[in-house]
């Protein structure tokens, strides 16, 4: 029977690995409760599932449902000859765990964990601008930087509550999505976005920089999903009393259960 490890994350890993006691071998470490000390439980296990994000100080594995900490070095040092599992490594890490004869397969590279994971992120969105203004999402005004799976599956759920949405995207085919699902096109992010109620960001690059925040209204909520470093210059913005979220890891508070079986389904495939 094959034989699994999920070490630290949040409730995702939680839900995975209980899904997993009925079907293999699974073990936990930093999650409820060890199987073990560090190396039986690497020992003892074919896959490693590593949390997602892997860590928040790059000095300690993520493990917010442990009172314990594990350091990266610690884990790398007994990590070896295994098939990692993980989400959006970087690539520095990657290379380290390679080297120690690790197989690594990131489930966030597969379209399928993608898709799914835009449903979670936008309800979250959806949550978060709710719980952060004092206006209704109804007439508001909107703005999406990022015209992907989350930007699009956003817009069309804040367009059913009714909300102004204005999009923005460089490529040209996103572009006239934008337009052919008859949302208002934003040319620029600079002053076309001054009179936003609030901006929601997904590219991954410092797009919502310096030249850009002093077009925007200090009352708008700007919303970044995008991975670390973001794309709003947060040094800047905070220096200057900008209302600033930066909404990391939304599918694993939003809906851990429901994620979690989308990366199940994904590890699955992986398995077979």
């Amino acid at each position: 029977m094959k034989s699994i490890l999920f070490i630290g994350g949040d409730k995702r890993n939680l839900y995975l690995s209980k899904l997993y006691h009925k079907e293999l071998r699974a073990y936990t470490y930093l999650l409820d409760n060890n199987d073990g000390d560090l190396k039986s439980c690497i020992d003892m296990s074919q896959y490693i599932v590593l949390p997602i994000p892997f860590s928040i100080d790059d000095l300690n594995v993520y493990s917010p449902l442990s009172a314990e900490n594990l350091k990266i070095e610690e884990l790398i040092k007994n990590l070896k000859g295994k098939t990692i599992i993980c989400g959006g490594l970087k690539q520095s890490y990657v290379e380290i765990f390679e080297k120690n004869n690790n197989r690594i397969i990131d489930v966030m590279k597969y379209e399928e964990l993608a898709l799914n994971n835009a449903i979670p992120t936008a309800e979250g969105i959806i949550k978060i601008i709710i719980e952060n203004t004092e206006i209704t999402i109804d007439n508001s005004n909107i703005a999406i930087i990022g015209f992907g799976r989350v930007g699009k599956k956003v817009a069309s759920m804040l367009n059913a509550l009714n909300a102004n949405i204005y999009a923005y995207d460089i490529k040209k085919d996103e572009v006239a999505n934008i337009a052919f699902c008859g949302y208002n096109v934003l040319k620029d992010i600079g002053r076309s976005v001054a009179k936003m109620d609030v901006i929601i960001n997904t590219v991954p690059q410092k797009i919502i920089n310096e030249d850009c925040l002093k077009y925007i209204n200090k009352e708008t909520l700007i919303i970044d999903v995008s991975s670390k470093p973001g794309g709003v210059d947060l040094n800047y913005a905070s220096k200057n009393g900008f209302n600033v979220i930066h909404a990391l890891g939304i599918p694993g508070k939003i809906a851990p259960k429901t994620s979690a079986m989308y990366i199940k389904n994904v590890i699955d495939n992986i398995l077979k």
